[in-house]
């Protein structure tokens, strides 16, 4: 998420991105994808003119990172899981002798 602020009282339009700002209002720029963002010289204008301001810029991740990350995530909780389970039929068996 990539949150950036219109700093004028005006509308600015960026049509070949298909991005518009309302007058002071806020865009996720985020929606026309990260890197076209960054690389775009007419948002790096306005931004260097403080016309737009970034209010919140969340760390972009890849795909492929954030699958591994869920993954890992994922691995950790069915192992607490699993190792609760065990718990609870030992401490039954051992209820049951």
């Amino acid at each position: 998420m990539w949150i950036v602020k219109n700093e004028l009282k005006g509308r600015v339009l960026f049509p070949g991105l298909h991005l518009e700002f309302p007058p002071e209002g806020e865009v996720d720029i985020d929606t026309i994808g990260r890197s076209r963002a960054e690389g775009s010289v007419q948002l790096q204008i306005a931004f260097e003119n403080q016309y737009l301001r970034t209010i919140r810029k969340t760390v972009s991740l890849e795909e492929s990172e954030l699958e591994r990350m869920i993954e890992g995530r994922v691995a950790g909780i069915r192992k607490k899981l699993v190792g609760e389970i065990q718990k609870l039929y030992s401490q039954k068996e051992d209820k049951s002798r």
